[in-house]
């Protein structure tokens, strides 16, 4: 891993010289895709702005960052990491943060407060808040990687985690450079089969950005689903993936698998109800391709994953009687120290399989099953 503290100054500045990050990977978090802002526009008002009201999303907990500094005061022992902005300013010299965009929004939002009346602080106290010293990256110098290493071992594994698919985003952008999935993982404080699998759902949801049909689709919420594929075995096989191709090969079983994603798609181009609500049904879906019947059922036109699990479910019901043929067994061979030693809840369970046994009886009794058979106490 590369020594990045040679590319690392430390450097006093003020507040109003620092720019968010519009291009926050955590942005990621409420649907947006990340690097849409060209650098020369980050410190428009607007955009700055904009990136402001982003952070303040109740996720990101910068409320609870804003009021501990408001009791604490800023206590900068963990310095925020900064490059050079390269576009224009008339205001001098700016910086756009890399790590604390959450620091630098709960200051200014303090900042904010102090001027509206809100709050009231001393002039020490405001000092703190308006100038500091930051780490500065020599981005010139550095390798490509540093802008995605330094906070990625903070937000990766560490201090207020980066969401999944910020870290399968900086997974992916280390995999470009070269490195290979051990020394991602080793960077990032990850282990090589997460590493790989945030990897691999990356580049899964990417596949889906250039399908024809479901491309204009593909968000960053919907990486949870692909995360959920590559847990389920038999998903990721019946989509077909492929490591050396670095993608799905199914391509009709994937495209339907999009369409019970996002809907199916009507024939005046609008999307139906999706049959996977949300990235958990993909665990109800790995036991309904288990079964051909119940893949029948879900794939027809008003099946669904309720339907699907009754058909799997009816097709493995579990044939009782050797079950209750041991579990007599196990009872009658119980010795009586061992019935001695039972507990008030072992005691419980054998009357709440008395019940059980008592309860089923009379229902077959009532459907015309020729048998009394009522046990008694």
């Amino acid at each position: 891993m590369e020594s990045f503290s040679d590319f690392l100054s430390p450097i006093d500045v003020q507040l109003h010289e620092l720019l968010l990050d519009p291009n926050n990977p955590r942005f990621a978090e409420l649907g947006e895709e990340i690097d849409q802002v060209p650098e020369a526009r980050f410190a428009e008002p607007k955009v700055q702005q904009a990136a402001f009201d982003k952070m303040k999303a109740t996720k990101f907990s910068v409320t609870e960052l804003r009021d501990t500094i408001k009791e604490l005061g800023f206590l900068p022992m963990d310095r925020l990491v900064v490059r050079s902005w390269k576009g224009a300013s008339p205001e001098g010299k700016r910086y756009v943060v890399i790590e604390g965009n959450r620091r630098v929004a709960a200051l200014k939002w303090l900042l904010d407060l102090h001027e509206a009346g809100k709050e009231t602080f001393s002039e020490k106290q405001l000092n703190s808040f308006k100038g500091f010293e930051v780490l500065l990256l020599d981005d010139q110098l550095a390798p490509q990687t540093a802008r995605w290493i330094l906070p990625g071992l903070r937000h990766v594994s560490g201090i207020k985690e980066w969401g999944p698919y910020q870290k399968a985003r900086m997974v992916f952008e280390l995999r470009e450079t070269g490195k290979t999935a051990q020394e991602v993982a080793q960077s990032l404080g990850l282990s090589t089969r997460e590493a790989n699998q945030l990897w691999r759902a990356y580049l899964a949801l990417e596949q889906m950005g250039q399908d024809e049909e479901y491309g204009e689709y593909a968000e960053p919420r919907l990486y949870s689903y692909f995360e959920e594929v590559f847990k389920r075995p038999n998903v990721r096989e019946w989509l077909g993936w492929d490591d050396e191709q670095q993608k799905f090969t199914e391509d009709t079983k994937l495209r339907e698998f999009y369409g019970w994603m996002k809907g199916e798609k009507t024939d005046d181009g609008e999307l139906g109800q999706p049959k996977l609500p949300e990235a958990r049904s993909i665990r109800e879906l790995s036991r309904v391709l288990e079964d051909p019947k119940g893949l029948a059922v879900f794939r027809s036109s008003d099946g669904d994953l309720p339907r699907a699990l009754a058909r799997v479910e009816a097709d493995h019901q579990i044939e009782f009687a050797p079950t209750v043929l041991m579990c007599e067994t196990i009872l009658g061979s119980l010795s009586p120290d061992r019935l001695r030693r039972m507990t008030a809840s072992d005691i419980g369970t054998l009357k709440a399989l008395r019940t059980r046994i008592d309860q089923l009886l009379e229902d077959r009794a009532r459907l015309g099953g020729g048998a009394s058979g009522q046990v008694q106490p």
